[in-house]
């Protein structure tokens, strides 16, 4: 993904440097985006769990980090979240988002802003015919982002919703 900019905040891909810094060096981290880095960012899921498995594949293949990245807020030069894509988009095209914002800035509308910004990069750059994504039915945040976006809600299970936008422009 090459770094995207909305009207407040901006996105920067992963890359190994980047993921090793969040991981285990915060400062490190700071320096590297030159901003301010939360305590609480990445979550403890996305440490443990999401960015190892983007280094390992990062290490395969550095294009791999396109797919996603850490975003920024603008004016305070601060690190608020991270978004992107669980993976490069399967043979039909298709790929599922997924976001974390740091508490101190949900409720803002940053992840709503942010994720209309990825779906058209997806759908213009990318040509990906469809994007998906799973929250929780309690997450009511997220519920709203997904609905603001556009997603349409296409299944519940008692853990989790699982949501959907197509790519209008795509022609067979």
């Amino acid at each position: 993904m090459p770094d995207i900019i909305t009207e407040n905040l901006f996105m920067i891909s992963w890359n190994k440097a980047l993921v090793m810094a969040a991981m285990k060096d915060k400062e490190k981290l700071g320096k590297l985006l030159d901003a301010r880095i939360p305590e609480d960012l990445p979550n403890e899921p996305v440490r443990q769990h999401v960015l190892p498995d983007l280094l390992k594949s990062l290490e395969k293949d550095a294009s791999y980090g396109q797919w996603s990245g850490v975003i920024l807020n603008k004016s305070e030069k601060v690190a608020i979240g991270t978004m992107g894509f669980k993976s490069p988009p399967d043979e039909m095209k298709h790929g599922e988002i997924g976001y974390d914002i740091v508490p101190a800035y949900q409720g803002k509308g940053y992840a709503t802003e942010m994720a209309n910004a990825v779906v058209q990069w997806a759908f213009q750059e990318k040509e990906l015919r469809g994007i998906s994504a799973k929250c929780s039915p309690i997450n009511i945040a997220s519920v709203r982002v997904l609905e603001k976006i556009g997603m349409e809600h296409v299944s519940t299970t008692e853990e989790i919703m699982c949501w959907e936008i197509l790519n209008k422009e795509y022609k067979c």
